[in-house]
């Protein structure tokens, strides 16, 4: 069924506003427990389209801006509010005050259990709201009613641990023991929370002590598998070496000692340190031949040297005895094995010359 208004004159009607209080809680004597509050409220969620539940909730408020203690209009306005939050919201007006103000109305018209039942509906309605939460706990300490609250917070701190939220729980146990220092079981409950919350909070920081553990490793194996592959890269990059080419053999070390410096720990860094050895061995070797065959050819070139300064004096020898044709023989041997640069072959050359000559000219007589 949809309730509509008649005519907008009449919306701010006394008679409208009580028709308005008839459908909503249907009539005076209906009961403010939770099953009531619940049968109501889900009335007019089901009853009432948006366009009436706003038009209601507009000549409540009007109503209720001149009569603001008007528990009858306060109560169809809360039951209106929790059916279609959006009027309330709409209007700027928060549902929890407009319960928690219902509630001090009916206390202090005596109707307590009716409050208790209000304020403990909203509760449940309003799970996020601690203002109602705490205007039911006053009302209940007011009226003596603690054993209920007991209770009451008892079952809040169980379903926090059930629902895992210890950090929640501890306050409601704590509340217990405001209420009642004798609650030796309270104290005890809290103790264990603590120690398992204490726990829980050192195996989580051991956990994410072991998580950051595997994640720096992972990052570090990462960081050895590409340091690694560079190496890699690096080494085959470097300059093909020779056995017997001193140049490339020198320019292959200068690589691989540049790598060891930049790279000196890898996967093949013994290979490269063994190559270095070897390149290193391998260089000295073909110096002490080079050096040995220099000297071998240094050796020569002296041994040739005397061998033509000895020619020489024996051919100046003989052209001083006279024995021009012995002379020739030894000067045409010291031309022979002297060296290009030698100080004495220009004038040995002319020596030969004119001694060639001279014995054509005797042998022509």
């Amino acid at each position: 069924m949809s309730q509509e208004p008649q005519n907008d004159p009449l919306l701010s009607g006394q008679a409208y506003v009580d028709d308005a209080v008839q459908a909503i809680t249907g009539g005076p004597d209906h009961e403010l427990d939770a099953d009531g509050l619940r049968s109501m409220m889900e009335t007019a969620a089901s009853d009432f389209d948006r366009r009436t539940a706003h038009a209601f909730g507009s000549a409540l408020l009007d109503h209720l801006s001149e009569d603001p203690a008007n528990m009858r209009l306060l109560e169809a306005l809360v039951i209106l509010g929790l059916a279609h939050p959006e009027v309330l919201q709409d209007a700027r007006i928060s549902l929890a005050v407009e319960g928690r103000r219902l509630a001090v109305l009916l206390e202090r018209s005596g109707d307590v259990e009716r409050a208790q039942a209000l304020l403990e509906f909203l509760a449940g309605h309003m799970p996020l709201d601690r203002t109602v939460d705490q205007e039911l706990a006053g009302l209940m300490r007011r009226n003596g009613n603690t054993d209920s609250l007991v209770e009451r917070y008892l079952r809040r701190a169980d379903d926090a641990v059930e629902a895992g939220r210890i950090s929640e729980a501890i306050p409601w146990l704590q509340e217990v023991l405001l209420l009642d220092r004798t609650r030796r079981d309270v104290a005890r409950m809290i103790r264990d929370l603590r120690y398992g919350e204490v726990e829980r909070e050192r195996r989580k920081r051991r956990g994410v002590k072991v998580l950051v553990g595997l994640c720096s490793l992972c990052f570090l194996v990462a960081m050895g598998v590409a340091w690694n592959a560079d190496a890699a890269r690096r080494y085959g990059d470097l300059p093909v070496s020779s056995d017997v080419d001193l140049n490339m053999m020198a320019a292959r070390l200068e690589g691989l000692e540049s790598l060891s410096s930049v790279r000196p720990i890898w996967s093949g860094s013994i290979k490269v340190r063994t190559e270095q050895d070897r390149i290193h061995w391998q260089l000295r070797e073909v110096q002490r031949v080079q050096r040995a065959e220099q000297v071998a050819i240094q050796l020569a070139e002296q041994v040739r040297l005397a061998q033509a300064e000895a020619a020489r004096v024996r051919g100046l020898t003989h052209a001083e005895r006279g024995d021009f044709k012995a002379a020739l023989i030894a000067f045409r041997e010291a031309i022979d094995r002297a060296p290009e640069e030698w100080e004495h072959l220009p004038q040995l050359q002319v020596d030969h010359d004119a001694l060639v000559e001279h014995l054509s000219a005797g042998s022509d007589q």
